[in-house]
């Protein structure tokens, strides 16, 4: 009988909070900024990411997306964005509202042992889900490998390739018994 191992051997780490500035003067100031370009919008929401911070604006008829994609400069300068951009998401799939993604100012941590106790990820029938991290709105995002035709992991150095092949691995020892589930690792750099 297998024993699937427990979440207690994962490391808890301090749970370090995004930076994301001042929200209420951020939301203020993508209001005023679209004004002064003559777009009437108003932040509806504001969604907390690990690494972004959504406002959500709703916008007058009338107005076409193409005038608020091209203002990303101008935000970015009138917010002071750390990176110096911000990305405009027009529309937010599925919502009538226009998406301004902020860069935080520092990144929250987004822990493993979080991602594999979550709910979802334990109830999930699929042998090959592997957890990606956590989305705009702070929810977990899991891939499934046997809908993948292929994948590849890559990046610049410092990237996290290796954190996410290390995070596949565990995805796989805490969904699966030895007995249904073999892998090769092959690495050529050694």
């Amino acid at each position: 009988n297998w024993v699937y191992p427990p979440l207690s051997i994962l490391q808890d780490i301090s749970q370090r909070e995004a930076d994301r500035g001042d929200v209420k003067a951020n939301a203020q100031t993508i209001e005023k900024t679209l004004e002064s370009f003559g777009i009437r919008a108003n932040v509806a929401e504001v969604n907390y990411g690990p690494t972004v911070t959504q406002y959500a604006i709703r916008i007058t008829q009338g107005i076409k997306l193409s005038k608020i994609t091209g203002l990303g400069n101008n935000l970015a300068l009138s917010l002071a964005a750390p990176g110096g951009q911000v990305r405009i998401e027009a529309p937010i799939p599925g919502r009538s509202m226009v998406g301004i993604e902020i860069p935080n100012r520092q990144s929250a941590i987004v822990g493993l042992k979080g991602l594999l106790g979550d709910e979802e990820f334990q109830k999930s029938e699929r042998p090959l889900v592997w957890p990606l991290g956590r989305d705009v709105t702070g929810r977990p995002v899991y891939a499934d490998l046997a809908k993948m035709p292929h994948l590849l992991i890559a990046g610049s150095t410092g990237s996290g390739k290796s954190i996410s092949i290390h995070t596949l691995i565990l995805s796989l020892l805490y969904k699966n018994t030895p007995s249904k589930i073999k892998f090769i690792i092959i690495d050529p750099k050694r």
